[in-house]
C-alpha cells in the first residue's frame, strides 16, 4: 500500500508538472505551483524529483516514450513509405492534442537552450528517412524532393505543436484539417504512378 501510494503521488506530480512546463516553459516553471497542483508539499516534490532538471528529464522521458510508441504504431501500418508519412502526421498531431507530457516535451525541445531537449527529432528523424527512401523509389512528384516533403510535414504540425493560437475546438476537428492538407497536398507530392494514398491515415488495427 505505500508503494502504491507513492507511486500515485508521482505520478500526481509529473502529470502537474508536464502541464505547467507545456504552459510555461522550463524557465517559467514553479516549483511550488506544480506542488500546488499535485496537492503535495513542495518537501514531498523534492523527495520524488529533487530539483527542477530532474522533474522535467522525468516529464520528457515521458512524452519521447509516448513518442516512440506512436511512431512504431504509425511505421506499421502500411509498406508504401509516403503513407507512412501520411499515417506519422495524424499520430504526432494526435498526441500534440492529447497528450500532456508530450505537449509539455515538445515545449521542452523549443526551450533548448535551457534543456538541451529535441523531441522533434524522435519523429521527424523517420520522416526524413521516409522520404529520401520515398524519393529513391520514384514515389514522389516532379516537383517535390524528399527536403520538400519534410518542410511540409513540419508546416503541417505547427499548428499543433501550438494549439493556444491555432488549434480548433477539438481534435477530431484539426484531424479532419489534416486530412483536407494532406488531400490539397497529394496531387503534386505524390508520383502520377503512386498507389492510392490515404489522406486521413491507415486504417487502425
Amino acid at each position: 500500500m505505500p508503494q502504491t501510494r507513492a507511486a500515485l503521488t508521482r505520478r500526481r506530480v509529473l502529470l502537474a508538472a508536464a502541464t505547467e512546463l507545456a504552459r510555461y516553459g522550463y524557465a517559467g516553471t514553479s516549483l511550488t505551483r506544480i506542488a500546488s497542483q499535485a496537492g503535495v508539499t513542495v518537501g514531498a516534490l523534492t523527495f520524488h524529483f529533487r530539483c527542477k532538471p530532474t522533474l522535467a528529464r522525468g516529464v520528457y522521458e515521458e512524452g519521447a516514450a509516448a513518442t516512440r510508441t506512436a511512431v512504431e504504431r504509425a511505421l506499421g501500418r502500411s509498406r508504401l513509405p509516403l503513407q507512412n508519412v501520411i499515417d506519422l502526421t495524424h499520430e504526432v498531431a494526435r498526441l500534440l492534442r492529447s497528450d500532456i507530457t508530450v505537449q509539455a516535451a515538445s515545449r521542452l525541445s523549443r526551450d533548448a537552450a535551457c534543456t538541451g531537449y529535441d523531441w522533434h527529432r524522435l519523429w521527424l528523424g523517420e520522416v526524413e528517412r521516409l522520404a529520401d527512401t520515398a524519393q529513391g523509389r520514384g514515389d514522389l512528384g516532379e516537383s517535390c524532393t524528399a527536403e520538400l516533403l519534410c518542410c511540409l510535414v513540419v508546416c503541417m504540425l505547427a499548428r499543433f505543436d501550438a494549439p493556444p493560437v491555432h488549434a480548433s475546438a477539438s481534435l477530431h476537428e484539426d484531424l479532419e484539417a489534416l486530412t483536407q492538407l494532406w488531400c490539397l497536398a497529394l496531387g503534386p507530392v505524390a508520383a502520377r504512378r503512386s498507389p492510392a494514398l490515404l489522406p486521413g491515415g491507415s486504417p487502425q488495427g
